[in-house]
């Protein structure tokens, strides 16, 4: 169904040319004039121009790629696999224009492929909705059994305010593939629209089982429970879509064999934080491994490779990860703090603290750094610093479950030393502290501290 037509310039035959002679010499010399026509046919035929993005500041393996792929081309311009190659290139690093311009001439050349039509409609859709829609028409007609193509379509028709066809073709979507999160969340959306909330939930809900990463999911279930008279639980939903990220992963493989190709820093980032999401970590260090390999001072990747490590149980290699990080970029966001807790877990507490220390600088406000910083304060009998900085973690009122809970463990524990040396004023202030944030988050920690603070104010 996808296999190219390979095309000459046969269709130039019928070109006039200035070549003339007599009848009888044509009857003569009748190979001697075809090859002569043919020959003269294609010098005459106008060369279809390689679009040739701007590379400034691209790194070298995205240069040598793309000149390779136009070296292909020269050599043979009349190629549309030639082409569609330099096109998903082009995609993958961005050069948008360029991209389209060169799936314009594969679909052209090679008009019985799929992935030319399908390629270009999704550019095409990033500017115009309205039109992609032939194009991806003109794509599922090579393949309608490709799941992937029918829920863009119905995206670019929902988008276009064709809702009735939209709506058919994400059925059909779903008839292909039941397991398809975003044509299930199109159905959600659409049956949200027309006031079909108990349609939206079930849609909805089975989208955000498929995806339970993806933030715009959850946030239109929320939206669903809400209209369908369930706030509370409408409430719930939207509470843990706050601590998601916005990730819009698909299922599409001809679209993820484009960004498959890109060879530059940003890109093999990317890739690895799909991979991560996912769970598959071995590929997601691949993926950092190599952009590292392309740009070994990007402090994004060493940074991104220490949280894989960490979490594929390399606390060493993990470390070492971070450490570059901090020194290529002390200040990117979050390096700091990942290196005192690494540090703490591997009993370097003066490295731990300094480190805590120095992202409690550039974010004053971090509770998690602040118990870091009391913890080590209490390991080294520094009783002072451990309450003064214990106050200032109160004072920020921390939401984060984990948080919260770590912090009234610690108030609850210096309160018990506090106790235990015969300080009952100072312990009390710590279990109060420790009272009220755990009455503020209902927990059902609260009653054991009451009944402690009662216990030590006798």
């Amino acid at each position: 169904m996808r296999r190219d037509l390979q095309q000459g310039n046969a269709r130039s035959l019928g070109a006039r040319t200035p070549w003339s002679a007599s009848g009888a010499c044509e009857r003569r010399f009748p190979r001697l004039r075809f090859a002569a026509l043919l020959l003269i046919a294609t010098a005459t035929l106008p060369a279809q121009e390689i679009p040739e993005p701007q590379l400034d500041g691209a790194e070298p393996a995205v240069r040598q790629r793309l000149a390779s792929l136009q070296a292909d081309l020269r050599a043979d311009p009349e190629n549309g696999e030639a082409w569609g190659r330099y096109g998903m290139a082009l995609e993958a690093h961005t050069f948008t224009g360029e991209a389209i311009a060169a799936y314009r001439q594969a679909h052209e050349l090679s008009p019985r492929t799929f992935r030319w039509p399908y390629l270009l409609a999704a550019l095409v859709d990033e500017r115009s909705a309205a039109d992609s829609l032939p194009l991806y028409r003109a794509a599922l007609a090579l393949d309608p059994d490709y799941a992937p193509a029918r829920v863009r379509l119905a995206e670019a028709l929902e988008r276009s305010g064709q809702f009735d066809a939209s709506n058919q073709e994400y059925a059909q979507a779903v008839r292909l593939d039941p397991d398809n999160a975003h044509a299930h969340a199109g159905l959600g959306r659409l049956a949200l629209a027309t006031g079909d909330a108990d349609a939206a939930v079930r849609h909805l809900s089975r989208a955000r089982e498929l995806a339970a990463e993806n933030r715009s999911f959850a946030v239109t279930l929320a939206q669903a429970y809400a209209r369908a008279g369930d706030r509370e639980r409408g409430q719930q939903v939207a509470d843990a879509a706050r601590s998601l990220g916005r990730i819009n992963y698909r299922n599409d493989p001809v679209r993820s064999s484009v960004h498959d190709l890109a060879l530059d820093a940003r890109s093999y980032l990317r890739r690895a934080n799909a991979h991560r999401v996912h769970g598959e970590l071995g590929l997601a260090q691949r993926e950092l491994r190599a952009g590292i390999g392309v740009d070994a001072s990007r402090p994004e990747l060493h940074f991104a490779l220490a949280e894989v490590l960490a979490a594929s149980g390399d606390p060493a290699g993990s470390l070492n990860a971070a450490r570059r990080a901090y020194e290529l970029h002390p200040e990117l966001e979050g390096v700091a703090p990942f290196l005192a807790r690494a540090l703490f877990q591997t009993g370097d507490l003066s490295g731990a603290l300094t480190m805590a220390e120095e992202a409690l600088r550039l974010d004053a406000g971090n509770v998690s750094m602040m118990l870091l910083v009391a913890l080590v304060s209490a390991e080294r009998g520094d009783v002072v610093r451990t309450v003064e900085v214990l106050d200032r973690a109160y004072q920020e009122r921390p939401q984060a479950p984990p948080t919260r809970e770590g912090l009234i463990r610690l108030l609850t524990n210096v309160g018990e030393a506090m106790a235990s040396s015969g300080l009952p004023e100072t312990a009390a202030e710590q279990f109060e502290k420790a009272l009220d944030l755990a009455e503020e988050a209902g927990s059902p920690e609260a009653a054991g501290l009451r009944r402690r603070l009662a216990q030590i104010r006798r």
